[in-house]
């Protein structure tokens, strides 16, 4: 199968630079589950939301040279997965995509060194809940032993919406909001209003059957567009084995093929500290983030307000199989205090809660493990309590638990089990939920 995925990519790439050593694959990912407001009973699945998915993905690199430091390196996939609910629409995507598409070169040493990409890549912030999606654009790292610089700015508009989640100026995410019938992903509840409508009225009123025609069987809708553009720096070591960072970034609405109007720009500044505490297998990571966001309503260059969302986590590493502990605290403001909700921009659920909401006026604290009984097996248990937190109030919203497992069961197969359980204070927000996955590579 790779040799055959080596010529089919060399014929179509065309290149002029002679290809050094084409590495290639494909994968099969095929997973099923369902999510549900009760506790398994057989009601409760036969009524529960469920998801069948099925994925098929080719990736190659394609190095120029010799030493594989300048190259081309891309994926693409396409995506089948059929929704269906008891009290809900029944929806099918198809999803194709180009997941990456970027030139490389790397040119590094025993003291350091820089890296440069061009063209469609991942792109994730230092916290992992405010950033992280593709992005097409260009990427610039430089790394030395006492300072490590990254810098990168692209363009969205471009990206498939259907694979890219951008929060909008309501706090919600436009896809999952308006398209999908996710349990799980849609939280009217946190939603209060869109254009000054009641926004579950607003949900009722929407022509689906025009919106299955129009947008829900198109293969590729363009996503919101922004210029995104982020710059940090970290000082490994720096002193007593701690490592301080700060990074700033910035989203700007501009103009697109994307139907999508909603300027609502943003800016983020974070700064963080990590490293051993007392001892060497104890560690933290704390950060905080300020962010600011323009008016979407009349001025879209004009910032004001204030938001938070700061994290602070706590990992004991032993030697018995593997085994970590963590503990985890987060706080995203609300209408509190000097603080209006805090928004990041790739929308990233906080919790399994039917519904559930955003990084976004909570708190939440829990406890994790992770621990491989054999080398193949991954096994993670955690638990969670989430509080909302607006207008300096604080009400409890449930407490969660959720397990992992992953099964490397050969080289070119590997098997995933995920399982939930979120205990609302409000039972409407129950949610029980499993998923099976496969993931084959050839």
């Amino acid at each position: 199968m790779k040799s055959i995925s080596k010529i089919v990519l060399a014929a179509l790439l065309l290149l002029p630079c002679p290809a050094i050593a084409l590495d290639a694959g494909t994968q099969l990912i095929v997973s099923g589950g369902a999510a549900g407001n009760g506790g398994g009973r057989p009601l409760d699945w036969i009524r529960a939301h469920q998801i069948s998915t099925c994925k098929l993905l080719g990736w190659f690199d394609l190095p120029f040279v010799e030493d594989s430091s300048f190259g081309l390196a891309g994926q693409a996939s396409i995506k089948y997965q059929q929704e269906n609910s008891y009290d809900e629409i029944s929806y099918i995507t198809i999803v194709p995509d180009i997941d990456l598409l970027r030139y490389y070169y790397n040119s590094y040493d025993e003291r350091g060194g820089f890296s440069i990409s061009a063209g469609r890549f991942n792109v994730t912030d230092k916290t992992g809940n405010i950033i992280n999606q593709k992005i097409d654009g260009l990427y610039f790292g430089y790394t030395a032993r006492k300072i490590q610089f990254g810098v990168y700015a692209g363009y969205t508009g471009l990206l498939n919406s259907k694979n890219t989640l951008i929060i909008n100026s309501s706090g919600k995410n436009y896809w999952r909001s308006l398209v999908s019938s996710s349990l799980y992903n849609v939280y009217l509840d946190r939603v209060e209003s869109v254009n000054g409508k009641d926004f579950s009225d607003y949900m009722k009123k929407i022509d689906w059957g025009k919106f299955r025609d129009d947008i829900g069987r198109s293969l590729y809708v363009w996503a919101e567009p922004y210029f995104l553009s982020s710059a940090n720096l970290t000082f490994p070591y720096l002193f007593a084995n701690q490592t301080p960072y700060i990074e700033a970034s910035i989203a700007i609405n501009t103009e697109g093929p994307s139907k999508i109007e909603d300027e609502f720009d943003r800016f983020y500044i974070t700064g963080g500290l990590y490293g051993p505490l007392i001892f060497s297998d104890l560690m933290y990571n704390v950060s905080t983030t300020f962010s600011t966001y323009g008016d979407s309503n009349s001025n879209k260059s004009a910032f004001s307000g204030l938001a938070n969302l700061s994290k602070l986590k706590i990992t004991y590493f032993t030697n018995f199989h593997s085994l970590a502990l963590s503990g985890e605290l987060v706080y995203a403001s609300g209408d509190n205090g000097i603080y209006d909700p805090f928004y990041g921009f790739t929308s990233n659920p906080i919790s399994y809660m039917r519904y559930s909401p955003e990084y976004s006026s909570a708190i939440k604290y829990g406890i994790a493990a992770a621990f491989k009984p054999t080398r193949e097996f991954l096994v993670t248990l955690g638990s969670d309590q989430l509080f909302s937190y607006k207008e300096n109030i604080v009400e409890y919203q449930g407490w969660q638990i959720y397990t992992e497992l992953k099964l490397q069961c050969t080289s070119d197969f590997q098997f995933q089990v995920k399982a939930y359980r979120f205990l609302a204070e409000d039972k409407t927000f129950d949610n029980t939920g499993a998923t099976v996955t496969a993931v084959f590579s050839f």
